[in-house]
């Protein structure tokens, strides 16, 4: 996951693309995949009352958002990572050095779904964002959010959140 860190301005290649913080030449790139990060439960509760459950790495370091999921395969089901902003940002995000299709869940600091890229196309620079600013955005593996009936709107909870619902 590539991530481009600019004053109130997060622009993110999501899951196994390589976030960075300013301007990363094509050489400076890592070469393999980061270590697993801490993991965490995480809860999506959908309108209907239903619990989806998760177990997410947690990036949190400005080093493990840039190295996010660059050189993994697509998240396991029931899997992803969760990247965490504090203070909340606008986030954008993007698929540059990411071979997988991934389902973005940007997460408001409320612990609401505020907008979601499913779906995303493999190494693409197109900048996908949320509606406002973000506390976390989330990567699953693509498909997840429809065939979960996920939507915006939804309530994530997570003790790793910096609002812990």
């Amino acid at each position: 996951m590539k991530t481009l860190f600019t004053k109130g301005l997060l622009l993110a290649g999501i899951a196994l693309a390589l976030p960075v913080s300013g301007v990363l030449a094509d050489d400076a790139k890592p070469a393999v995949a980061q270590k697993p990060l801490e993991k965490a439960p995480l809860t999506i509760t959908d309108r209907q009352g239903h619990k989806h459950e998760f177990t997410v790495e947690i990036a949190r370091s400005e080093k493990e958002k840039e190295a996010g999921e660059t050189f993994r395969a697509s998240p396991p089901e029931g899997t992803g990572m969760l990247f965490l902003f504090t203070p909340p940002e606008a986030a954008a995000m993007w698929m540059h050095d990411t071979p997988a299709s991934l389902d973005m869940v940007f997460i408001a600091p409320d612990g609401h779904i505020q907008a979601m890229a499913e779906k995303t196309v493999p190494f693409s620079e197109r900048r996908l964002s949320g509606n406002g600013d973000s506390a976390a955005v989330l990567e699953v593996a693509a498909g997840t959010m429809e065939k979960n009936g996920i939507v915006v709107g939804d309530v994530v909870s997570s003790k790793a959140l910096p609002t812990a619902r």
